[in-house]
Formats: C-alpha cells, sequence, structure tokens
C-alpha cells in the first residue's frame, strides 16, 4: 500500500466521531511520527487529553503514560516513587516502570500548573530523551509527547525553555457547527 493512501486510512480511523479535530488530529500525528512536541491550547471540554489517547492509539501498543499537573503535583506523580530498597542500600532511585521515563508516548494535561521540579526534569528528558535516576543516566524512549492547557506559560517564569520544545501549536477550540456538536452529541462511542 502506498503511504498516502495509508495515512489518509489512518488519520480517518483516529479522527472517527471528532468532528472539526481532524486537522489537529493529522497535525499532531504528523509531530508524533517525527518525533516532535505538540502542545494543545483550548479551553476545558475540547477533547485535548481524547486526542492525544487517539494519537497513541495509531502505534502498535506503545508504553503511554497520562498524567493531570496541579500545582500539589510531585515528581514521583510523573517520574515515578523513590524506591525504599534502594535508599536502604544508600541509592536514590526511582522506580520508573510505567511512568514517563519508560513511556513512548505521553500526555500531560494542564502542563503549566505543575512546579518547577517537574518542569525542570521534564525539560531535559524531552529535549535530551534521557532520564537522571540517581547516578546512572536511563535513555528514555519518549517518541512525542502532547501537552494541553488553557493558558500559555505567564512571562518571565522561566518556561520559555520548556515552551520552546512543543515545535507543534494546536489551537483546540470548542464546535463551533450546530450540526457536528448534535451529531457529537448523538453518536454512540466509536472502536477508536
Amino acid at each position: 500500500m502506498n503511504l498516502q493512501p495509508r495515512m489518509e486510512k489512518l488519520i480517518s480511523a483516529v479522527s472517527d466521531g471528532m468532528y472539526e479535530r481532524e486537522e489537529i488530529i493529522a497535525v499532531a500525528l504528523l509531530g508524533a511520527l517525527c518525533g516532535q512536541n505538540t502542545f494543545l491550547y483550548g479551553p476545558p471540554g475540547t477533547a485535548k487529553s481524547l486526542i492525544s489517547r487517539r494519537i497513541a492509539c495509531a502505534f502498535a501498543k506503545p508504553a503511554y503514560f497520562e498524567y493531570l499537573m496541579n500545582r500539589f503535583s510531585t515528581p514521583e506523580d510523573v517520574f515515578g516513587p523513590v524506591s525504599l530498597k534502594a535508599l536502604k542500600e544508600d541509592q536514590y532511585l526511582r522506580k520508573t516502570q510505567n511512568y514517563l521515563p519508560k513511556a513512548e508516548f505521553a500526555f500531560l494535561d494542564e502542563i503549566w500548573k505543575s512546579s518547577p521540579a517537574i518542569l525542570n526534569t521534564l525539560l531535559t528528558l524531552i529535549n535530551e530523551r534521557i532520564f537522571r535516576n540517581g547516578e546512572s543516566i536511563e535513555a528514555a524512549p519518549l517518541k512525542a509527547l502532547i501537552s494541553a492547557s488553557n493558558e500559555t506559560p505567564e512571562a518571565n517564569q522561566g518556561l520559555d525553555a520548556l515552551y520552546d520544545r512543543f515545535i507543534v501549536r494546536l489551537m483546540a477550540g470548542p464546535i463551533e457547527q450546530p450540526a457536528n456538536f448534535d451529531r457529537l452529541l448523538s453518536s454512540r462511542p466509536t472502536a477508536a
């Protein structure tokens, strides 16, 4: 099968039932295929997290991580808990399995609400695809990170470097066409 029809079929399957989101999905998928990170900007309820889940489903069983950030989020929530067994041996290691350092695809919702400790570690992880775990440096299999928020980072908060790592920036606004909104409300859940 030629690449173009294959991609059109994939985008169509991932976009099924996602009214007025087809272009966002196509561009975010292209970003993921290129190993680029995507930032989705828009108000609550505009399918930003669903878009991320659908993008991840376009790949063969990827390790996927998702987390809703808030001002009380800790590094343990995102990077994994500290290993008590390792602490007894005077080592500071995180148990990273099923957390962001081991994910191939990830979604971080409300990214700008998290703590500086998370954001600083995140910068290295998404920029260099490495995670410092204690004294060792682990390669992170992260192919693409999709983040979302209904705000952009405030000026003079030291977040410019992280924001710059999101090459793909897309607006996810509310559904504009009343007919599409009616179809969304009356449609059944899709296989995607």
